[in-house]
């Protein structure tokens, strides 16, 4: 199978035509920071009908999920890694993403890092940029801290509902696997881009 990376450090940012990218229509679903792959892995099999980017600022869980990707041989799933604002920003067209999946980012909890969080207006704005209209977005955190500074700032831009996961909702990632095992709070919001434009 060929390899699902992109690579912007050789390519430059490119504004990607996601339909010439997979070869279909389907709707694209974005994780940012897409960890050792679960969530894409399970999408990508489960919903056979979308395609989905995955990025990842970290080498290692890259190159773990590129080699996961490949052996299974699915070929709906893309892989970036580097830092998601700067991809969001110059590489994905606006109004092409259908979901966007944030799970278990940095918390970055001392002070002076936290403008590092991948919660903060900028990248808010981004999201909305790409995402459809009525796309959907989801945002889930052990990091009570976190959650507390991050969802008023997505309740400022957009419809949403904070919700704690229960017994039927399935892990998406390995670290809500071992998080709820252990019996940690997990903190999620849900939020959409409107079908009517605000402005």
């Amino acid at each position: 199978m060929n390899d699902p990376s992109i690579n912007p450090r050789e390519t430059g940012f490119v504004r990607l035509d996601l339909q010439q990218l997979f070869g279909n229509g389907h709707p694209v679903i974005l994780e940012i920071g897409s960890g050792k792959g679960r969530f894409l892995i399970s999408t990508a099999i489960e919903r056979p009908d979308v395609n989905l980017i995955g990025i990842e600022k970290s080498l290692h869980y890259h190159r773990v999920i590129r080699e996961r990707v490949m052996k299974r041989n699915l070929t709906n799933i893309r892989l970036i890694n580097h830092d998601a604002y700067l991809v969001m920003k110059e590489m994905i067209p606006a109004e092409s993403i259908a979901e966007v999946h944030i799970y278990f980012p940095d918390p970055w909890p001392r002070k002076r890092e936290q403008k590092r969080r991948i919660i903060r207006p900028e990248v808010l704005s981004e999201i909305e940029r790409v995402l459809v209209r009525d796309g959907s977005a989801i945002y889930v955190t052990d990091h009570q801290e976190y959650f507390e500074a991050a969802a008023p700032l997505i309740e400022q831009r957009f419809p949403s509902e904070r919700r704690i996961p229960g017994p039927g909702d399935a892990p998406r990632t390995n670290y809500e696997a071992k998080y709820r095992e252990e019996g940690r709070p997990i903190y999620e919001i849900r939020f959409r881009k409107p079908l009517q434009s605000t402005e």
